[in-house]
């Protein structure tokens, strides 16, 4: 499997994730609704469509739109993982075997601790960011992820601090 077809396998809303680099084409309207619903997801079609100036139906058509070719993931709150309870947050870097990392993928996309994995080009293959409730639960995981097949060496390290989440996009 190539890297680019392992990095638009279907995401966890069941959709395409389409990571393929190749950007669908927004006009000035589209970015008028993505702008705004970076702000606030919960924002209304009919507010949007004050905002904009644009018929509701339109703004509720280009919504769908943009759902369905992918620009739009999903709608979620950003939660803070300190205040939920899982105040450990650790970075792994793995490095597979030859032909191991779409098992390995696999393998760490199915743990729930695991909220990130980027495939990464240099020394290792896989940048993986957890939570976790403890010490004790992050070091169990690091054990269980060294010993996954086809990880041939995991770098994990515990984040001492959030300096920057940014989820919001310049359009």
């Amino acid at each position: 499997m190539t890297s680019e077809q392992l990095m638009s396998r279907k995401g966890p809303s069941g959709e395409a994730d389409d990571s393929s680099g190749k950007a669908p084409a927004l006009d000035r309207i589209d970015r008028k609704i993505l702008t705004i619903l970076q702000k606030d997801a919960r924002t209304q079609a009919s507010s949007i469509a004050r905002i904009t100036r644009y018929n509701e139906n339109t703004i509720r058509y280009r919504i769908r739109r943009l759902q369905k070719r992918g620009v739009i993931k999903e709608f979620t709150a950003l939660l803070n993982p300190r205040m939920i309870g899982l105040p450990i947050a650790a970075i792994m870097m793995i490095t597979t075997e030859p032909n191991s990392l779409e098992l390995v993928f696999e393998k760490l996309a199915k743990l729930e601790e695991t909220k990130h994995i980027l495939q990464a080009t240099g020394k290792h293959d896989l940048i993986v960011v957890a939570h976790y409730k403890d010490l004790d639960a992050m070091n169990s995981a690091s054990q269980h992820i060294k010993a996954i097949h086809g990880v041939k060496e995991a770098e994990i390290h515990l984040a001492t601090g959030l300096i920057k989440v940014e989820t919001k996009f310049q359009l």
